[in-house]
């Protein structure tokens, strides 16, 4: 079964709701430059410290940290604590002091932030608030900014479309592995946008965003597997592409999966 073309530029995270009870994400009023005893080597290593925490689910101890860090003027737990009130890591989603701990990082230059404040914007809408933080961050060659600009011309947000231009930015973006690059650039190449049609480096490049866990390039990977397009048609491969999606409640692998066993000619 066909997949519609637009569907398969989505960039962001999905925004959830955390099940944690911290009440956390509050403003501070202390946001001075860490202390002369404070030196880079400490502020590392407690900041690589909380990365532990968090990553073994004890997120309260690793927002004290970052919280701690971040007041005391380090860009990258700034960052941080800015994702984690927009993801809901803290608590409850809070996307306001999202915005100010990604703009407290921004101001001292730190790419991830600058990038992070124009997903904001993008996220609610605000394209064209968001454009100059891709920019930004693009010219400091963000790959995830890089691979927005790219989303901008193709799909003629603000700009006339482009698809020329769309591909130069995905391009440069999936010269970085970005996963999300990688997969346009097979988009590009599958619908023949901004190049001639070719399934061949269609697979090629859709393959590389699989690799890396993209589950829409798996979607279309399952796809080109069970059409036979840029690889020898091959059912049972697309079926065991595909069948974790499903089974992890995808709703559109669920449905491929099914037109794959009910249709396998």
């Amino acid at each position: 079964m066909k997949i519609k073309k637009n569907n398969f530029f989505l960039v962001f995270l999905i925004l959830f709701l955390s099940s944690l009870s911290i009440a956390a994400c509050g403003n501070s009023s202390n946001t001075a430059k860490p202390e002369a005893d404070s030196s880079q080597q400490e502020v590392d290593t407690l900041f690589k410290k909380a990365e532990v925490l968090f990553e073994e689910d004890k997120n309260l101890q690793a927002y004290k940290i970052f919280k701690q860090l971040a007041e005391q003027g380090d860009a990258k737990s700034q960052n941080v604590l800015g994702s984690g009130c927009q993801h809901g890591f803290w608590g409850e989603i809070d996307l306001k002091q999202a915005k100010y701990w990604y703009q407290k990082s921004a101001d001292q230059g730190f790419r991830e932030a600058i990038y992070n404040i124009g997903a904001l914007d993008f996220l609610n809408g605000k394209h064209k608030e968001a454009l100059p933080y891709f920019e930004k961050s693009a010219k400091m060659n963000d790959s995830n900014a890089l691979n927005m600009l790219g989303i901008y011309y193709s799909n003629g947000i603000l700009f006339d479309q482009d698809y020329d231009k769309a591909l130069e930015y995905f391009r440069k973006s999936a010269d970085q592995q970005n996963r999300d690059a990688e997969f346009n650039v097979g988009q590009a190449y599958y619908y023949g946008e901004g190049v001639e049609q070719d399934y061949n480096k269609a697979f090629v490049w859709i393959n590389k965003s699989a690799n890396q866990d993209y589950s829409l390039a798996k979607i279309q990977l399952a796809e080109m597997y069970f059409s036979g397009k840029g690889v020898n048609k091959n059912v049972a491969k697309a079926v065991e592409i595909i069948k974790p999606l499903a089974e992890l409640g995808d709703p559109k692998a669920q449905q491929n999966l099914k037109w794959y066993i009910d249709h396998p000619n």
